[in-house]
């Protein structure tokens, strides 16, 4: 190599652009830690008081509106983890919100917007709607998948690990969370049980507890207890199709 292209190429490695594109490949594998990251616009949250497609729709309509025209939203980090899913500031870093995986009841890529990601978690006995602006259709659908399937080997590793000794016990003893995980206390508080819905879990032991009573429940109510609902009939399907699957693992590398 002669010395002038040595030069050149050492000046392109090293020009502005570069670096900051580097720079923000190196911020966003900090981030995610190997976990499938998505890069979204975190749009906001919405109380709502049912699973209806239709309240969704109104939520996602709201926030759209709210949007101010013609400015790329601020840029997010959604990281799905092994137990629960995370929004952060890729310019920051700083953590927006953290959800348990057992607390989320519907996820999907929004009918009316097909570029917007949403989840319905359960909070302190209400449930919220949170919405996710993404570049393509595509990556809404593949979030659905991701999220979908990591809800799947949660539910499954609790399974073999206390499914099948908790589903043998009496009902009225199964649904009380008696027989828990190790180091499992009752705490006896009348906001476990309000409105039938889970509570904000503040510490890794409350979250092991309230993980055993949400699958729990489940394994007793569901047909297909270990399925998050996402909406589409077929999720193994979709996540076959080609643009899709590109993305289910998470876009880590991407500049």
């Amino acid at each position: 190599m002669s010395l002038n292209n040595f030069h050149f190429i050492h000046t392109i490695r090293n020009s502005p652009a570069v670096i900051r594109r580097r720079f923000k490949k190196d911020k966003t594998k900090n981030l995610s830690h190997g976990d499938p990251l998505f890069k979204v616009h975190y749009m906001g949250t919405e109380k709502i008081y049912s699973l209806q497609v239709e309240q969704t729709a109104e939520v996602v309509n709201r926030l759209v509106a709210m949007e101010p025209a013609g400015k790329p939203g601020k840029e997010h980090a959604l990281v799905v983890r092994p137990r629960y899913l995370e929004v952060k500031e890729i310019a920051s870093g700083r953590q927006i919100t953290k959800t348990y995986l057992h607390d989320i009841a519907y996820c999907t890529a929004d009918r009316g917007h097909s570029n917007i990601f949403l989840y319905i978690c359960k909070r302190r006995g209400q449930l919220e709607c949170r919405a996710f602006l993404c570049n393509r259709a595509e990556k809404a659908m593949a979030i659905t998948a991701c999220l979908a399937k990591s809800f799947e080997a949660a539910y499954s590793q609790w399974h073999e690990t206390y499914g099948d000794r908790a589903l043998s016990l009496p009902t009225s003893a199964a649904g009380s969370g008696s027989d828990g995980p190790p180091g499992h206390t009752e705490q006896g508080s009348a906001e476990d049980g309000e409105s039938g819905l889970g509570r904000t879990s503040d510490s890794d032991e409350e979250a092991d507890d309230q993980m055993h009573r949400e699958f729990l429940q489940r394994a007793i109510s569901f047909r297909a207890p270990h399925r998050l609902d996402t909406g589409y009939p077929d999720l193994e399907e979709l996540a076959r199709e080609c643009a899709v699957q590109e993305l289910v693992g998470g876009e880590q590398e991407a500049d």
